[in-house]
């Protein structure tokens, strides 16, 4: 037989073998809902399934996301490739899937993001995260999150100080300040180092988290890079393994330092609350992230340094871009409305006192107790993460098979969660797209639809950092109002903002505004 007719045969075969495959995974899809699927289902192409509707840029694809929502408010079913995915718009089927334990596992895409994050809480199995997340809890804690405030308030004056240098200039783009100073926060509360990413104004391992973040999902919607035979050999597969390496050395270089303290520390007899960090302040000691892991490996190997080096990337990951994405928004929005600023302002002045000094000689003294009382500030940064929320979309898969309203979600059943098409339902929120703090007073917020607000997700698998964002973003905006006043030479509505995302929602064009210094 002659190679063309070998060749022939071959890709002749290969079809047919698709093809067969492409029918049994319909036919599964179909059984996976007890539930018709009616004549109105999204048009879908052999091979390719949906995959068209993720074509044409990140933008597209968002706007695409978003009317689906709007189209089939309750649920609709989507494919890339023959990957079955539903779409979840109704709060009340969120609500039953994060609280169901049927659903603590991620769904397959996240897969795509093992290699860099391995088993960090992101994208970790279901059974591992289950023990992780009891491991790195504490970290968190009340004692803990307390500990971090000074240094918030150190490097929020310091980011107050970067900016200066546009006072009563043009517009300028605030993301990269505000992306910087969330890494050094990261890194000193979760690390217990002093990056210095602010004082160089760049940082390879920031510039390699958001070229990995967009490898993954550009990966995660092109079925055809699904294969790791196949996207091992293209141009984005080379990049990946080389970002990775990258980040990999950072995290070595951090643990080998950090297990060097503690060995050092034992042999001194140091303790680690009495020994002050890079910043002056004293050391959060068995508080930091990192060291309470070590010590967990240590004592009952529980943790290997990969898996350490996991949960520092993914901590990292989502505590430097989540909080600078909504953070230039809360400072984008205060830019837009002067009025929402100045009642900030005024909060301010009724916390610390009007007569205190706006000069750099005497920077606020911020408390968690003045955190507390910056209740209107709150309102402001809840109201900004519904229109903005940092991780629009969320995937999970059932494990086992439950009721999901009136039909029965099948094992194995995938399911994407559109959360930025509830936040922005006018069925919920009325005016969704107005900018009002407002609706998260007390007595509006308890009316609210159960669900239908979920900026750190719900359920057992939330953000295990939502309280420490909150913590770290009232801290920054309290310290950049006080010294300045921020303004738009143009102001832009927000259904006029253009946005897009790669797991993060993110601006197609720079957010801009003026600063000009505050004055009684």
């Amino acid at each position: 037989m002659d190679p063309l007719t070998v060749a022939t045969l071959a890709v002749a075969c290969f079809v047919l073998y698709r093809i067969i495959n492409f029918t049994v995974k319909l036919f599964k899809v179909a059984l996976l809902f007890e539930y018709p699927l009616n004549a109105e289902e999204i048009p879908s192409l052999p091979f390719i399934g949906h995959a068209y509707l993720f074509t044409g840029g990140n933008e597209a694809i968002l706007n695409r996301i978003n009317q689906l929502g709007k189209n089939y408010p309750t649920w609709c079913r989507v494919s890339i490739g023959d990957n079955p995915l539903y779409l979840i718009t109704l709060p009340k089927h969120l609500k039953e899937i994060l609280l169901t334990p049927k659903t603590i596992e991620k769904n397959y895409l996240y897969e795509f993001g093992r290699p860099w994050l391995g088993d960090g809480l992101i994208t970790s199995p279901a059974s591992v995260w289950e023990v992780h997340r009891k491991l790195i809890q504490p970290s968190f804690n009340p004692v803990a999150l307390k500990s971090f405030v000074e240094t918030f308030a150190t490097l929020s004056v310091t980011l107050a100080k970067k900016m200066e240098q546009h006072l009563d200039g043009s517009e300028f783009e605030v993301r990269k300040y505000v992306s910087l100073c969330a890494l050094d926060a990261i890194c000193a509360t979760a690390m217990g180092i002093n990056l210095k990413a602010m004082e160089s104004g760049k940082c390879e391992f920031d510039e390699a988290v958001t070229k990995l973040i967009h490898i993954v999902f550009k990966r995660s919607i092109s079925p055809w890079l699904y294969p790791d035979f196949i996207f091992n050999r293209t141009q984005l597969g080379t990049d990946q393994r080389k970002h990775i390496r990258s980040m990999q050395e950072f995290g070595i270089n951090v643990i080998r330092q950090k297990k060097a303290t503690i060995v050092r520390r034992s042999d001194e007899g140091v303790s680690a609350d009495n020994e002050q960090d890079s910043f002056g302040n004293f050391a959060a000691g068995p508080q930091i992230l990192i060291e309470n892991l070590l010590r967990l490996s240590t004592d009952n190997k529980t943790l290997t340094d990969e898996n350490i080096q996991n949960h520092v990337d993914t901590m990292i990951v989502a505590g430097t871009d989540t909080v600078a994405s909504t953070m230039n928004y809360v400072l984008l929005m205060l830019a837009s409305h002067q009025d929402i600023q100045e009642k900030i302002y005024q909060e301010l002045c009724d916390i610390f006192g009007e007569n205190v000094s706006h000069d750099d000689s005497e920077e606020l003294q911020i408390t968690m107790d003045h955190l507390s009382r910056m209740t209107y500030m709150e309102r402001v940064i809840k109201e900004t993460m519904r229109l903005f929320p940092g991780a629009p979309i969320i995937g999970r898969e059932a494990t086992d098979d439950f009721e999901l309203g009136q039909f029965t979600m099948r094992k194995g059943t995938s399911v994407m969660l559109n959360i930025f098409g509830v936040h922005r339902s006018e069925k919920y929120w009325p005016d969704p797209l107005k900018f009002d703090p407002d609706r998260f007073l007390p007595e509006r917020f308890a009316t609210q639809e159960p669900y239908s607000y979920l900026p750190f997700s719900g359920g057992r698998r939330n953000c295990i950092g939502s309280k420490y964002a909150m913590i770290f973003m009232k801290t920054i905006t309290a310290t950049i109002l006080w010294k300045y006043v921020l303004t738009k030479d143009k102001v832009i509505l927000v259904k006029d903002l253009r946005l897009t995302f790669d797991f993060l929602l993110r601006s197609v064009d720079p957010d801009t505004f003026r600063i000009a210094r505050r004055v009684k």
